[in-house]
């Protein structure tokens, strides 16, 4: 019955019931018919009509009731040809040949005459660096010759096990406050045993920051700190949010980012476009904590620290027993200084601690072991710190939630074989999560509920502040790899946000979906925010044929969609058991507290 409604859907959606019989080939991967390759494996996967026969050369190939296949094949070096045919009920055929050109990849071979073939310095691209500041250089030259750059610093020639043959050289300097590069560019030199001298310069700029008291404001709440200028397919991997108009001292910058110094002990980069710069008459005098403060409201316990200016902060968190830090740099608590501390519904214990001349770390102790998230955020010059009570109740119909579905109008997301974007199919499962959990009472904030674009950044602003209980966002994965990579994963960044991804997983992968991971320490600009905790469910792969024709069913999107539900509710059953232990903990403490050391038990 399952497949019967999926062919007639398949059918409607893209082909007609007429056309059904017409053979044809669409192609996801190759789009070319002459491919030139360094690899061994090749993929191949597009869709044909439905009930069509596929075979690859004389090989017949499985054809899902949609219509889409998948294969993959091992070549060997030179020229191999497949020519792919699809078969229609009538007998009519549509062909394709493709030719590879394979070609494996040269060894590495030692420079043959005296030279320098090139030079890489990293940073990579044109920086602006100061004294302090660590460059490195590798080369590729003529083997077993004096390498040099920066004032004669030597460099090493490597084991040709390092790269595969003899001749790369490598380096680093520290950059002092007599240097000058002025040039903007870095030479370097090498030379042989007969004294013959040969010089290359790198091709980026490198110019030099110095005497100057450059500084910059943070230009609203959404500005955020990364590790490095590069990172990964989501950029540049993000090591927290500031507040708006926060201070930060630039010491150089990497492309499009300003290197900023933190404290004496830590550096951190920030987008250029996300700080109004300034140069400063004086350095910034080391910041005296002036005063502290603890109190509670409704929703939050909050701490906060009375600063000079508005300083840069990290945070982190962690899980059972729940715990946040907060590492305030450029602060300093006198040893005499005593900071108040009064009871809170869910701070159990603060501690303060200067891990070092200019950071001051407050330790803050949660009741519970599943933190519901915090903000941190300047009053003025107060940095306050506001710990999220947990819910006074764990029932679906006292909660709200944000749901994100991925991607949405010309920010598609992933293309199936069969057709299918994965904004169409986000879309979709998200809608029935929606009603699912309207339901049972929760309040829902979605980003979008049409097939409109909205940009990753707003969606992170509407969600911190709205604050909902709980954020899930909802995805489909893609690989290169069609055949062998397929299943369900979930991500998330913070540790305090493991548990409800766990539980999820773990109901998802109950449906006999491969198990991808619940994946930790991800990027994604939705995993970010520390005020909730989320989820990012890349439901199945739309590259894998079986994961596409599940998604594609409404009622395998419905399996998941209660799967998801299970997995929320088996969250919020272990934090309202966690509670209850605790609560009854304090019962049992305070009943022995009252009868006595002397009582009878």
């Amino acid at each position: 019955m399952r497949i019967t409604a999926l062919i007639i859907l398949i059918q409607i959606a893209f082909t007609g019931v007429k056309a059904q019989e017409q053979a044809f080939l669409k192609m996801v991967q190759p789009v070319k018919t002459e491919i030139n390759t360094s690899s061994s494996k090749q993929y191949m996967s597009g869709r044909t009509c439905v009930g069509c026969k596929v075979t690859l050369n004389d090989d017949t190939i499985h054809v899902y009731p949609t219509g889409v296949f998948a294969l993959k094949r091992i070549i060997k070096p030179g020229r191999t040809s497949f020519t792919l045919t699809t078969t229609d009920t009538t007998g009519r055929k549509v062909s394709r040949t493709y030719n590879y050109y394979y070609t494996t990849l040269p060894p590495v071979r030692a420079t043959s005459v005296f030279r320098i073939d090139d030079v890489k310095v990293f940073p990579k691209g044109n920086s602006t660096l100061s004294p302090g500041d660590t460059i490195r250089v590798r080369i590729k030259g003529y083997p077993g010759c004096k390498a040099y750059w920066m004032h004669e610093t030597p460099l090493h020639e490597l084991p040709s096990s390092r790269y595969g043959a003899e001749g790369f050289y490598e380096g680093s300097y520290v950059i002092q406050e007599s240097d000058s590069l002025l040039d903007n560019k870095v030479a370097v030199f090498l030379k042989n045993k007969d004294g013959n001298t040969t010089v290359l310069q790198s091709t980026n700029k490198l110019t030099y920051q110095r005497n100057q008291l450059l500084a910059g404001r943070t230009i609203d709440r959404n500005t955020y700190l990364t590790i490095a200028p590069e990172g990964d397919r989501l950029g540049p991997i993000k090591i927290g949010y500031l507040d708006q108009d926060v201070l930060l001292h630039i010491t150089g910058k990497q492309g499009n980012y300003f290197k900023v110094k933190l404290s004496n002990q830590q550096t951190a980069f920030i987008p250029e476009l996300l700080l109004d710069t300034q140069t400063l008459a004086a350095p910034t005098p080391l910041n005296i904590v002036e005063e502290t403060r603890t109190w509670s409201d409704t929703r939050y316990d909050y701490i906060s620290v009375k600063l000079s200016e508005r300083l840069p902060y990290l945070s982190t968190q962690q899980v059972d027993p729940g715990k946040i830090t907060l590492d305030i740099h450029g602060a300093n608590l006198e040893p005499d200084f005593t900071p108040l501390s009064d009871s809170m519904q869910e701070v159990k214990e603060i501690k303060w601690e200067q891990i070092g001349s200019d950071v001051l770390r407050i330790n803050i102790s949660l009741k519970h072991k599943q933190p519901w998230g915090y903000k941190v955020y300047y009053d003025s010059t107060r940095l306050v710190v506001a710990v999220k009570h947990i819910p006074a109740s764990f029932q679906l119909k006292n909660l709200t939630f944000g749901l994100d579905p991925g991607h949405g109008g010309t920010n598609v997301g992933a293309l199936g074989a069969a057709g299918y974007y994965e904004k169409q199919l986000t879309l979709m499962i998200s809608m029935l999560l929606k009603t699912a959990l309207e339901k049972e009472g929760a309040k829902v904030l979605m980003t979008r509920t049409t097939d409109q674009y909205v940009p990753n950044e707003d969606r992170l602003s509407y969600y911190r502040q709205m604050n909902p209980d709980l954020l899930i966002s909802i995805h489909l994965n893609s690989s290169v790899n069609p055949v062998d990579v397929h299943g369900t994963a979930n991500y998330y960044k913070h540790p305090f946000c493991e548990p409800f991804n766990r539980a999820i997983h773990a109901q998802l992968l109950g449906l006999g979906l491969s198990d991808f991971g619940n994946n930790g320490d991800f990027n994604f600009i939705l995993n970010n925010p520390t005020e909730f905790p989320d989820a990012l469910i890349e439901t199945l792969f739309l590259s894998n044929p079986e994961d596409e024709m599940n998604v594609l069913d409404e009622g395998f999107r419905q399996k998941m969609v209660d799967r998801i539900m299970a997995g929320i509710k088996d969250f919020l059953r272990e934090a309202e058991q966690d509670q209850v232990t605790r609560k009854a903990g304090k019962q049992a403490e305070e009943s022995g507290s009252e009868e006595g050391p002397g009582s009878d038990q």
